[in-house]
C-alpha cells in the first residue's frame, strides 16, 4: 500500500510539471496569448520592496516588451533605472544608436508595469550628428480582428467640435491608419486593448519650448507582426510615442463623460504628452513665439480630471502624470513655467521659469488626490514639500490687509528679488482651498494658519472685489488700492463655491464675505444668461 502511495504521488508531480512547463510556452504577445514566461518568473519571483506586482494578475498581465535590434543597427544599454512604488514599478532604460560603430543618437524607454496588469510605454529618440536617420521598433502586438477609434477635427483643432472616428471590424495588415492624419489612436479587440499616440518629431527650441514639424508626424502601423512605431528624424530634433496597453477594456465608448474625456485630453494632438508632463500650445505671450509651440504646464489638469472618471484607460494615465510630479518638483519644492511670458517681464521683471502660483498649486493638488486614491507616500510627501514651500513664499510675497491678511502675489521669481505683481482672486481663493485640503489630510496647523491669513485678507478687502460699474468681481488687485481688469467667466465662481464648502466642512458654518462674492458672481452670471 506504501509503494502503491508513493508511485500515486510521483505520478502527480510529473503531471504537475508537465502542466506547468506547457502552460508556458514564450512567444509573441498577441491579442490571444498568454504571459510570457521569462517576464513574468522575474516578476513573480522578485521580492523588491514596495513591488505589488501581484500573482492574481498573471493571466490578464501585459509584459514589458524588450527592445530588438535590427540588422544594421546596434543597440547598446547605457542607463537603467528601476523605481518600485505601491502600484507600479518604473523601469527606464537609454540605449545607445550605433551604426557602422558610430553612435547616431539616443532611444530612451520609460515604462510602468502596474499591479493591475497593464503597462505604459514612452519612447523617445534623439538623434545626432548630421544627416540624422529615421529609426522604427516593432512592438510585440499582435490585433487580429479590432475596433479602432480616432479623434478628429471636422472645423480646425477645435475641441468643441471635435468627434470620435469609429472604424469597426479590421483586420490585421489593414491600411486604414495610412490614409488618416497622424492622431491619437484607440484600438479594442477581444481579448487586448490599446491606445497610442502618433509619433511627433519637435525642433528643440529655447525655455524648452518644443515646435511640432506635424507634416513629419507619423500614424502607428498595425501589421501581423505587430505594431511598428516609425520614430522620425530631423536636425536639432527629437520625437516621441507612447502608448498604455491592456487586456481589459480601456474606455467604455457608451460612457459620456469618458467620451468626452478622451475629447477633452486629446494627449497625442492638442494637449499632448511628453513623458515628463503635459505639453500645450504656446500662448501669444510667450516667448518665444511660434504657432506650432509647445511647452509644459505643470497644473496636470488632465490627469486630475481623469482622477475623477471611470476606466482603466483614465485610472492609468492618471497615475502617470501625477507620478511624474513627484520627478520633476524642483529642490525648491514647486515646478515653474519655463517659457518668458512676455506681460510678466515687462510689468514686474518676472522672467523665464517663474513660479506660477495656481499651475503649480494645481500640480499639489493632484498629487494629494492622486495619495487619497492610490496610497503612494511619494505623492504626499511631494504634496507636503510644496505646501511647506508655498506657506514660507506666502508670508512674505503679499499684500496685508488691515488685520494681517494676506493678499499673496500671483507670480515668483527669484532672480529680481523683491518683485511685486498682481493678485487674482480666483489665484487667492484656490491657494486657500489647498491649504484647507492639506490641513485635512495632515492636520499640519501651519497650512491652516496660512489660509486663515488668506481668508482674513479676502474679508478684510471682500467689498472691494466687486465692481460697482458692472456688477462683476475684478480679476485681480494691482496694488495702491486698484482693482482692475474683467474676472473670468466662471472660473473664480467655482473656487468660491468649493471654498465654501472646505470651510463649512471644518467649521460647520458658512463664510458671509465668501458667501457674498458668490452671490455678486452669480447674479452677475444669472444677467448676462452665462450658464454657472
Amino acid at each position: 500500500m506504501k509503494n502503491k502511495r508513493i508511485t500515486r504521488i510521483m505520478a502527480l508531480y510529473f503531471l504537475i510539471i508537465v502542466f506547468v512547463f506547457f502552460s508556458f510556452v514564450p512567444g509573441v504577445i498577441n491579442s490571444n496569448a498568454l504571459t510570457n514566461i521569462g517576464n513574468a518568473a522575474y516578476y513573480i519571483n522578485r521580492k523588491q520592496p514596495g513591488s505589488l506586482n501581484s500573482n492574481d494578475y498573471g493571466i490578464n498581465r501585459v509584459d514589458r516588451f524588450p527592445i530588438i535590434e535590427t540588422p544594421d543597427v546596434e543597440l547598446k544599454l547605457a542607463e537603467k533605472v528601476e523605481r518600485y512604488n505601491e502600484q507600479a514599478d518604473e523601469i527606464k532604460e537609454t540605449y545607445a544608436i550605433k551604426i557602422n560603430d558610430r553612435i547616431t543618437g539616443y532611444l530612451l524607454y520609460d515604462s510602468y508595469i502596474f499591479n493591475n496588469g497593464d503597462l505604459y510605454y514612452y519612447l523617445k529618440y534623439e538623434p545626432e550628428g548630421l544627416n540624422p536617420r529615421t529609426i522604427s521598433l516593432m512592438l510585440p502586438f499582435v490585433f487580429d480582428e479590432y475596433d479602432l477609434r480616432t479623434i478628429e477635427y471636422p472645423e480646425g483643432l477645435d475641441q468643441t467640435k471635435s468627434v470620435i472616428g469609429v472604424y469597426e471590424g479590421q483586420k490585421t495588415d489593414s491600411e486604414l491608419l495610412s490614409t488618416l492624419e497622424p492622431g491619437s489612436v484607440y484600438i479594442d479587440s477581444a481579448s487586448l486593448n490599446g491606445f497610442f499616440s502618433y509619433s511627433s518629431i519637435y525642433e528643440k527650441g529655447t525655455h524648452d519650448i518644443r515646435k511640432e514639424l506635424y507634416e513629419k508626424a507619423e500614424n502607428i502601423q498595425i501589421s501581423s507582426n505587430g505594431i511598428k512605431v516609425i520614430l522620425p528624424a530631423a536636425e536639432n530634433s527629437f520625437s516621441e510615442q507612447w502608448g498604455i496597453i491592456s487586456k481589459t477594456k480601456l474606455v467604455d465608448w457608451d460612457d459620456e463623460i469618458a467620451v468626452d474625456a478622451v475629447k477633452v485630453g486629446d494627449l497625442s494632438r492638442v494637449r499632448k504628452w511628453g513623458g515628463d508632463g503635459q505639453y500645450y500650445f504656446l500662448p501669444y505671450g510667450y516667448a518665444p513665439y511660434s504657432a506650432n509651440g509647445f511647452y509644459r504646464n505643470s497644473a496636470n489638469h488632465i490627469g486630475n480630471k481623469y482622477l475623477g472618471v471611470e476606466g482603466r484607460f483614465f485610472e492609468n494615465y492618471a497615475y502617470v502624470t501625477i507620478d511624474t510630479l513627484t520627478k520633476t518638483q524642483n529642490s525648491d519644492g514647486f515646478w515653474g513655467t519655463d517659457p518668458l511670458a512676455v506681460g510678466l517681464y515687462e510689468n514686474y521683471k518676472v522672467g523665464a521659469g517663474f513660479f506660477d502660483t495656481r499651475w503649480d498649486t494645481e500640480a499639489a493638488l493632484s498629487l494629494l488626490r492622486g495619495y487619497r486614491k492610490f496610497n503612494e507616500p511619494q505623492f504626499i510627501k511631494a504634496a507636503n514639500k510644496f505646501a511647506e514651500f508655498y506657506c514660507d513664499f506666502a508670508v512674505s510675497n503679499a499684500y496685508l490687509t488691515e488685520n494681517q491678511g494676506l493678499l499673496v502675489y500671483d507670480y515668483g521669481f527669484d532672480a529680481t528679488p523683491g518683485i511685486k505683481t498682481h493678485v487674482s482672486l480666483n489665484h487667492l481663493v484656490s491657494e486657500m482651498n489647498f491649504l484647507l485640503e492639506m490641513y485635512n489630510s495632515t492636520a499640519k496647523y501651519e497650512y491652516l494658519q496660512v489660509a486663515k491669513r488668506i481668508l482674513t485678507g479676502i474679508s478684510d478687502t471682500a467689498e472691494e472685489w466687486v465692481n460697482k460699474e458692472t456688477g462683476d468681481l475684478f480679476y485681480g488687485y494691482y496694488g495702491d488700492g486698484k482693482y482692475d481688469v474683467e474676472d473670468y467667466p466662471t472660473l473664480t465662481l467655482n473656487d468660491l463655491r468649493y471654498a465654501q464648502e472646505l470651510i463649512t466642512t471644518l467649521y460647520s458654518n458658512e463664510d458671509p464675505n465668501i458667501k457674498m462674492l458668490t452671490r455678486i458672481k452669480e447674479e452677475f452670471l444669472t444677467r448676462k444668461g452665462i450658464v454657472h
